[in-house]
């Protein structure tokens, strides 16, 4: 018998059996629509975040910061810094906690202390929203955006702060002179709740940097110069190597996903249960049906197919509406539109991946456990002999 007329008999048994067969391709579509959901999302996330960290952390960054054992961060180590093959600059800065008076009562606050022109070229995703770069002098500085949109800080007006640092606890004014854009964290510091002002005010009170930001020429050289730094300084310093970070990121998100789709897939065996008991079902309720094909010449192959070729028919179709839940799920729970968007990184804007050989896999999954989960009850109705099958009530 050709595949079309095995394809026709599963088509009218769904149709003649509808309630059944829809309950069924719901829980065949449970799987596809819970792994494609997950993946999809997962997928934008980690674009997306991908896609931040990148802009804000350069490959060519590498991060020093001191360890507690050895020599501290003083402009001496600077130089010998800038003297590695390799090294397009070093950035020395400061970090320094302090309290802020905003209207709404003190806040705290970060002091990030940097040289603002090299700071672009380690973060080139900083920019300004309002105003300008401060000159170098002490007493002028910029905010982050939740400063802004938060506190009401803006531009061409001052802002009070209490410094708490070596020993420090003194108050000092500052006049903002711009607005940054929204940018996340930098080097363990909230930018975004920042205040930066320039290098000299910083070493005002420490002659010990916090950190350097040590920029290679090139992504090439980066390897080079981390090894020559842990020759000269061993473990005083704690060394983060920016490209490093990115990929860790990214395994870490790849594992994410994996342990989520693979929770995802317990779903499916949900579904293998549920064809192999309508399938059952369905088998001992068409016996005298089965009966009749073998007295009319189906052989036990035709009757086997015929029941396989069911299941595929409602697997495809499970597979089918899943894929497309699980597409509509993705898009709902990253939309901001529905309220249902995931709000827990602030700012991201995520756009779910759907790839399409995921899509078909998916399908194929669904396909293939229908099938297998109709093996032993085509198989018992293939057995059934005609005499026996026909004196069935």
């Amino acid at each position: 018998m050709r595949v079309s007329k095995f394809l026709s008999f599963a088509m009218k048994s769904v149709k003649e059996r509808r309630t059944r067969a829809i309950l069924t391709i719901l829980g065949i579509a449970v799987g596809p629509a819970a792994i494609v959901a997950i993946n999809s999302m997962v997928e934008g996330y980690s674009n997306t975040i991908l896609s931040e960290i990148s802009g804000f952390l350069s490959p060519y960054d590498i991060v020093l910061t001191p360890s507690g054992v050895g020599p501290s961060l003083t402009q001496y180590v600077v130089d010998q810094l800038d003297a590695i093959p390799g090294v397009k600059m070093s950035i020395p800065f400061y970090t320094i906690p302090a309290l802020a008076n905003t209207p709404q009562g003190e806040i705290g606050v970060s002091i990030f202390s940097v040289n603002l022109n090299q700071l672009k070229v380690a973060a080139p995703a900083l920019s300004l929203m309002s105003g300008k770069y401060p000159p170098c002098v002490d007493y002028e500085a910029i905010a982050g955006y939740d400063l802004s949109s938060d506190y009401g800080f803006s531009s061409g007006e001052p802002v009070q702060v209490t410094l708490f640092y070596h020993g420090i606890n003194g108050s000092r004014s500052f006049l903002i002179t711009g607005i940054l854009n929204e940018f996340g964290s930098f080097l363990g510091v909230n930018v975004d709740k920042s205040i930066i002002v320039p290098l000299s005010f910083g070493e005002q009170f420490s002659s010990s940097y916090s950190g350097v930001i040590v920029v290679a020429s090139s992504t090439s050289q980066v390897n080079s110069i981390v090894n020559s730094i842990k020759q000269e300084y061993g473990s005083s310093f704690n060394v983060v190597v920016a490209q490093e970070f990115i990929n860790l990121i990214g395994k870490t998100l790849v594992s994410l996903n994996s342990l989520l789709i693979s929770a995802g897939a317990t779903s499916f065996v949900v579904s293998f249960m549920g064809v192999t008991t309508t399938m059952f079902t369905s088998v001992v309720e068409r016996t005298r049906e089965i009966g009749l094909l073998r007295a009319l010449g189906f052989t036990r192959h035709d009757v086997l197919v015929m029941f396989l070729a069911e299941a595929l028919l409602m697997g495809f179709i499970g597979g089918i509406i899943g894929i497309g839940a699980g597409m509509l799920m993705a898009f709902l729970l990253t939309s901001e539109h529905f309220g249902l968007g995931f709000s827990f990184l602030k700012g991201l804007q995520v756009t779910p991946v759907y790839s399409p050989i995921f899509l078909a896999e998916a399908i194929g999954i669904a396909v293939t456990l229908s099938i297998l989960a109709a093996m032993a009850p085509s198989y018992r109705a293939s057995k059934q002999e005609p005499s026996t099958a026909l004196r069935h009530d």
